[in-house]
């Protein structure tokens, strides 16, 4: 209950405005419960990006259809991650603001979390795990990073532009990372 208050909370107000006392209220349970359960707001802060993540991931993942040609793969679950943001527009704050720049641990789990949301869409680009031309590393980051700022971006407008337009353009940035044969 904590967890899902924080993040209604943290996506409607932000985390810096955002206390225990009001996450407790929120949650209708005392502060004794919640510093039981957390250290401090940055923790509870974690679990909550650690949630939203977890279900971004799902929705990735029950995208995905190994059976159809890379492109289509592709961009299901590119299709799957934007629209759970769109939907989601406080946990998406969540996920693309309140948690940058909080805590060194977060912004370790930040990048982990950006490798493993990227991992299904890297598995589809290179289904064949070329070994040696594998998709570069530094390049994946870039592209982890452009992903980022396209639905950062695609939020701050307030999702104005479909779906497919951002999922083209998100599309051509993948594209780049594709091993050669």
């Amino acid at each position: 209950m904590l967890i899902q208050a924080a993040v209604r909370l943290y996506g409607s107000q932000g985390f810096h405005s955002t206390g225990v006392r009001a996450i407790c209220r929120e949650a209708g349970l005392t502060e004794r419960y919640f510093y039981e359960n957390f250290a401090h707001g940055e923790a509870l802060l974690l679990a909550a990006f650690d949630q939203v993540i977890a279900a971004v991931l799902t929705q990735i993942v029950v995208a995905d259809d190994p059976t159809l040609p890379t492109e289509d793969r592709t961009r299901r679950m590119l299709g799957a991650y934007f629209a759970t943001l769109r939907a989601n527009p406080t946990t998406a704050r969540v996920f693309l603001v309140e948690i940058v720049g909080v805590d060194p641990l977060i912004d370790e789990a930040i990048r982990r979390s950006m490798h493993d949301l990227s991992e299904p869409l890297f598995a589809a680009l290179d289904p064949d795990d070329r070994g040696p031309v594998k998709i570069n590393a530094m390049l994946r980051r870039g592209v982890e990073g452009g992903l980022l700022h396209i639905a950062l971006a695609w939020g701050a407008e307030n999702y104005k532009c479909s779906l497919e337009e951002v999922v083209a353009a998100a599309w051509i940035l993948c594209v780049t990372a594709r091993p050669s044969d």
